[in-house]
């Protein structure tokens, strides 16, 4: 086993934005493609998957010191073209599930909570206010870290399944189930540190999504305007809100355009990381990443 520096969150990150900036051009167009496919129902949300199983491919072999063009890698994911679309809507619906099953439950044990400590501490008697809840304080103290849980735990379900499309698009003789069963079995035991760097990339990316919003919120006031005097005033105050979705929808596409290539090249080193880490994949090119991440950080 390697040394756990070699999955050092930090390091992680920072070679995926490596690899982001120094191929951008390339990722951003593929991911243009991938975004504009979703207009087309199914068979464009198999492209658009299929697009991103292309650059995490990409980003893999690049990695490995055992790059591809884009034509080649483009042959081999179209073997696995429809697998890619089946394996996202089979995780959304597993987290989905799982979620569902959680929310139930610990909703569940809650009201037990409560209503065990309302028999000994009299809360019965201080009734719950729907309008302020908060004014119950043992319904407060259970609900909050509940609450809390709930939120969360979306992301505690995905993180076994954020690396589910690489061995798909990287390993020989797989299919969606394969691919599922990997994911789990090489995360197993790393959920805190698939959150972490999920959180990380999360926190990176969030400048380019604020600026994002700036945007919209400018722009859609300025577009706003100019409607106005362009066409008709009335015009543009009865169709504000189908503007607004408008501008929003393509203000969102524009940020995931930009961004799906980061985070597949996060998936990729994760990924890369993982299996030098347990497999002892190529042990002298995982050395050469920590020696790419260390300069990056000089």
């Amino acid at each position: 086993m390697l040394p756990n520096q070699q999955f050092n969150i930090g390091n992680i990150v920072s070679l995926a934005s490596y690899l982001y900036r120094s191929n951008f051009k390339k990722f951003f167009r593929l991911s243009l493609f991938a975004h504009l496919w979703l207009i087309v129902p199914i068979y464009g949300w198999a492209k658009f998957y299929a697009f991103a199983g292309l650059i995490s491919r990409l980003v893999f072999c690049e990695i490995s010191d055992q790059p591809e063009s884009s034509e080649v890698a483009k042959s081999q994911i179209k073997k696995r073209f429809w697998q890619f679309l089946i394996t996202a809507i089979i995780v959304i619906l597993i987290c989905l599930v799982k979620f569902l099953f959680f929310y139930i439950g610990l909703s569940i044990i809650g009201g037990i909570i409560y209503a065990v400590l309302a028999m000994f501490f009299g809360a019965i008697s201080q009734p719950i206010n729907r309008a302020n809840p908060f004014g119950n304080t043992i319904f407060t103290i259970i609900l909050i870290p509940i609450a809390i849980a709930i939120y969360f735990s979306p992301l505690w379900f995905y993180s076994r399944f954020f690396i589910t499309d690489l061995p798909l698009a990287i390993e020989d003789d797989t299919n969606f189930i394969g691919a599922i069963k990997r994911s789990r079995q090489l995360s197993k035991g790393l959920t805190w540190r698939m959150i972490a760097i999920i959180f990380l990339s999360f926190v990176v990316t969030l400048p380019i999504q604020i600026l994002g919003w700036m945007i919209y919120s400018i722009g859609f006031r300025v577009l706003i305007q100019l409607i106005s005097l362009l066409l008709y005033k009335d015009w543009a105050n009865e169709n504000e809100r189908f503007i607004s979705v408008l501008f929003l929808m393509i203000s969102n596409l524009i940020n995931g355009i930009t961004l799906m290539p980061f985070w597949q090249s996060i998936k990729s080193v994760v990924y890369y990381q993982i299996i030098c880490r347990q497999e002892g994949f190529d042990l002298k090119i995982c050395d050469r990443t920590i020696e790419i991440t260390s300069d990056e950080n000089k």
